[in-house]
């Protein structure tokens, strides 16, 4: 078996910040944001943190947000475009898959670990929303991950998207979906439609909190005018969230030191909890009052307590 090729890092380019680093996965070269804390010394050992991002996100939404708080605060942070989004390699566009971020979210880690100033018994995992149910996919069977932390995780893709819809909008979806994957095997052809819906930009007064949510980040504050490898639009071969993507099943399983941070207003509350109290290790259960699922992306009131937690929590391990 042909080992994974490792593409070398320049230890002289390396800056306080963000630094743009490039790791192998699946045969395809990956593009990461390696964020550094002030006077970074590659002959130091750093803490360092592997993040999952949100679904459909990019490495400059939640991920330059995160990656700036927590590099502030002494540790080395990767966040990465998975295969198929942004600066990686990859086809189908925008394809979001479990099946993908997995092995992808593993060899993060083993690129992660070759580097000299990674102190591989300070080394943590951190996902948000979507991205919290692939980094506890992960950590259940890595142990290389000394704990975990998740913010507003939807560990259960299948419930929201099953439930999210009407019986005949879901079937139309789902036989959109089929017929696209037989375009793609039989032309290599697909196209590609609104995430969000096509739902009416802004939101009526009448819309679910959680679609106002939606609007005001991934349209008003990290939209594509912001962060132009983003993209709106999923590709109809699959669906807008994948239903593989779940940790409602394992979590029973789970030992990893876990934190479990929830926004009191969020659509994903009542899902953190059932997933925490089911978690099998050491556990600690934190509420950030007021705040909707989206205000834990970026709105600092809300964030900055709950990074002061992550940091808390990962320093004890």
């Amino acid at each position: 078996m042909k080992n994974q090729e490792v593409i070398t890092v320049d230890y002289q380019q390396l800056r306080e910040g963000k630094n743009r680093v490039y790791f192998m996965s699946q045969g395809y070269k990956l593009a990461g944001d390696l964020y550094l804390p002030a006077g970074f010394d590659s002959q130091k050992k750093y803490p360092t943190v592997i993040y999952t991002r949100v679904g459909t996100q990019v490495k400059e939404q939640t991920g330059a947000t995160y990656g700036n708080k927590l590099s502030a605060k002494g540790y080395a942070f990767l966040v990465f475009d998975p295969k198929n989004f942004g600066d990686s390699e990859g086809e189908i566009r925008n394809y979001e898959s479990m099946h993908n971020m997995i092995p992808n979210t593993t060899d993060a880690i083993s690129f992660l670990r070759t580097l000299k100033f990674v102190d591989r018994g300070r080394f943590y995992g951190l996902g948000a929303c979507a991205g919290a149910p692939y980094i506890c996919n992960v950590a259940i069977g890595d142990a290389r991950i000394k704990a975990v932390a998740t913010l507003v995780g939807n560990f259960d893709a299948a419930a929201s998207l099953f439930g999210a819809y009407q019986k005949d909008l879901l079937d139309k979806m789902l036989q959109t979906a089929a017929e696209a994957k037989q375009k793609y095997y039989e032309t290599g052809e697909y196209e590609t439609a609104p995430i969000f819906g096509g739902m009416p930009l802004p939101p009526p007064d009448s819309a679910s909190r959680a679609m106002k949510d939606a609007y005001g980040y991934y349209f008003l504050r990290a939209g594509q005018d912001k962060c132009p490898n983003y993209s709106p639009n999923y590709p109809t071969v699959g669906l807008p969230v994948d239903p593989a993507r779940v940790f409602m099943n394992q979590a029973k399983y789970f030992t990893t030191p876990f934190l479990v941070i929830a926004g009191s207003e969020a659509f994903t509350h009542d899902m953190d909890r059932e997933v925490y109290e089911m978690a099998a290790g050491e556990k600690e259960w934190v509420v950030i009052e007021g705040a909707s699922h989206m205000d834990l992306y970026d709105i600092d009131k809300f964030l900055d307590p709950a990074m002061d937690k992550v940091d808390e929590f990962f320093k004890k391990h």
